[in-house]
């Protein structure tokens, strides 16, 4: 017997009297996972759930009191220490030794020796259920979601089942059907021979009507009549008799597909016919299957004229011999599954040339394989003409850039010139001269400046990258514009969030683009302005540079032409100020924008890369 309870596969425990291990079987110390040392002296319901283990106290201490008991078991899930579980039935029987009687009492009886613990795995046999149960509900499932309805009927005609489709096509919820003949289904005559039918099919097993489709007309619970195509099963469940199962398709679905097909046809002619483009359709070897009526009219032709020709001995191509040769070749490229594309000019029937964008792709079948060829071409005569046109136009604008370039360059010297002798000659003249000759300075000043302005900014950036951290470019940024900030009386506030990731940035002119901003905020406040510098993240890989002002900001009316150039809000200005801001911004691959602050002035966002 001890060798049987060692090998069994069900859990097995010996307790003392108070539910205390004194043994346990391989199989209980293989689920434990522990030694068997350390599973005897603990209790046995520590592996049992919690709401368990006081209920199967309490059946030990009625054990204890009576001599003869029934024993407790339950249901539950055990686990072990390192949290592995199973769903078993775990039982708790005493363990008496045989005595004449008891003290006292007379009757039969024994001395408690302890507990008998028994666990048996229930955890295959619920995966087998649960399984099982869920095949059944999947095969339910599938049954209900088919599109067409399902009878199965008994050899008398009895109906066992029906899926959910027969309300949908028939009228009827499968529950009024199940348990009536399935003649009700059918009109006259074959309702009064349907018990006939069935009679010489169980006398002489034979019948016209399995393993075959045919054509059954249905009347449905309205009285109406529907053409279904009917496929009626046999199955032969063991020892029950035969089932029948009749599947319907309702062939008006059938013949609405084949109406929707001819007016997909019709569809589909109407596109290809009425296309801009031309468009045709090949064997894989490059015979013409069809061509749209646009490419038949573009060359005077009719369908019978390249209908089943090789497509490059078609009127389209006879013009170049080279051309066939390199069609021949692009056809042979698509039928391996290649896409081809290339452009041609082919003569127009007004005497003139029409420039064409042609391709060739394969077209495949549900398996992959190449059907059919697909030739496309796009008149591109008027691009390739517009094309031209800007081509010209860019070279002649590049030309006038690099003639204005020489001019500011010529006029540039000249100025200087003249600048330095009137300096000169003022020194000689008396105050009234003088002060004309000075306006006539300043004036050569501003020119030469323009023309400096002009030559650089024609000039691509020579950028300097570095990385540059955020709190130190704007404090510096801020410092040298200190001789300014004081002389205006402006205020400047500085906001640089916390975790502000370092700017790629070529300092220079980065710190061009803030004075920029900040002088024209000085600028145009008629007083005291105050100017707040803020930076912080934006996103993942940029950060926002703001600077706002309490000015009289500047007008929706010319914000979007704000940093064109030549274009300014000042009176003395000469728009270059701006225009050079957008350039250094964009070229570092940033962003800038103008629109009001809070307090009503005027506020740039400036969108610049951090370091990669």
């Amino acid at each position: 017997m001890h060798n049987f309870i060692e090998e069994m596969d069900n859990l097995v425990w010996l307790t003392n009297a108070d539910l205390v291990v004194t043994w346990a079987n391989p199989a209980a110390v293989k689920f434990l996972d522990l030694p068997l040392d350390e599973i005897v002296g603990r209790l046995v319901t520590d592996w049992l759930p919690e709401h368990e283990r006081a209920p199967s106290a309490k059946a030990a201490r009625n054990l204890r009191r009576a001599a003869h008991g029934n024993g407790f078991a339950v249901e539950c899930r055990l686990t072990n220490d390192q949290g592995a579980s199973i769903d078993a039935f775990w039982s708790l029987h005493a363990v008496h030794t045989p005595t004449k009687a008891i003290e006292g009492d007379g009757r039969e009886g024994g001395v408690l020796q302890g507990f008998a613990c028994c666990a048996r795995d229930l955890t295959v046999r619920r995966v087998v259920a649960r399984e099982l149960q869920e095949s059944q509900e999947r095969l339910r499932a599938v049954v209900d979601a088919m599109l067409d309805p399902m009878v199965s009927i008994d050899a008398k005609g009895t109906i066992l089942a029906a899926n959910n489709a027969v309300e949908r096509v028939f009228g009827y919820v499968p529950s009024e059907l199940v348990g009536s003949n399935v003649k009700r289904l059918m009109p006259e005559p074959h309702r009064s021979l349907h018990d006939d039918y069935l009679a010489r099919y169980r006398a002489t097993g034979k019948t016209w009507i399995l393993g075959r489709t045919r054509d059954f007309e249905v009347v449905r619970k309205d009285g109406t009549r529907l053409l279904c195509a009917l496929s009626v099963s046999r199955a032969d469940p063991p020892g029950k008799e035969p089932v029948f199962t009749g599947t319907f398709r309702d062939v008006t679905e059938k013949r609405r597909a084949e109406q929707q097909l001819r007016e997909s046809e019709l569809r589909f002619h109407a596109l290809f016919d009425h296309s801009f483009e031309y468009l045709g359709l090949l064997s894989p070897d490059g015979h013409v299957i069809e061509a749209n009526q646009t490419a038949l009219d573009a060359a005077g032709l009719d369908r019978e004229t390249v209908l089943g020709k090789l497509f490059w001995e078609t009127p389209w191509w006879s013009h170049s011999g080279e051309l066939r040769d390199r069609l021949r070749e692009a056809v042979q490229a698509a039928a391996r599954g290649e896409f081809v594309r290339f452009e041609a000019t082919h003569p127009a029937r007004d005497g003139g040339t029409v420039e064409m964008d042609f391709s060739i792709k394969p077209v495949r079948n549900a398996q992959g394989e190449i059907v059919m060829l697909l030739p496309e071409g796009r008149n591109i005569s008027e691009i390739k003409r517009a094309q031209r046109s800007e081509t010209a136009m860019l070279r002649a604008l590049a030309t006038i850039g690099e003639s204005a370039a020489l001019l500011a360059h010529e006029i540039k010297n000249p100025i200087t010139a003249v600048n330095l002798a009137l300096r000169a000659v003022a020194d000689q003249l008396g105050e009234d001269h003088k002060e004309v000759l000075e306006d006539l300075v300043t004036r050569m000043q501003r020119l030469e400046q323009m023309m400096r302005r002009t030559l650089s900014f024609a000039k691509p950036l020579d950028l300097k990258r570095a990385s540059a951290d955020g709190r130190r470019f704007v404090d510096e940024c801020v410092l040298h514009l200190r001789s300014q900030l004081v002389k205006s009386g402006a205020d400047v506030r500085v906001d640089v969030a916390t975790g502000c990731p370092p700017l790629w940035i070529d300092p220079q002119l980065g710190e061009e683009v803030v004075a920029n901003l900040v002088t024209n905020a000085i600028e145009a406040h008629p007083a005291r302005a105050r100017i707040g510098i803020s930076l912080a993240r934006s996103g993942d890989r940029e950060v926002l540079l703001a600077i706002e002002d309490d000015g009289p900001g500047i007008p929706e009316s010319i914000r979007a032409t704000l940093f064109k150039l030549f274009v300014t809000t000042k009176k003395k200005g000469n728009g270059f100020g701006l225009a050079i801001c957008k350039k250094i911004v964009e070229e570092h691959g940033g962003s800038i924008q103008v629109g009001s602050s809070a307090a009503g002035g005027a506020r740039f966002e400036i969108r610049l890369p951090v370091k990669p």
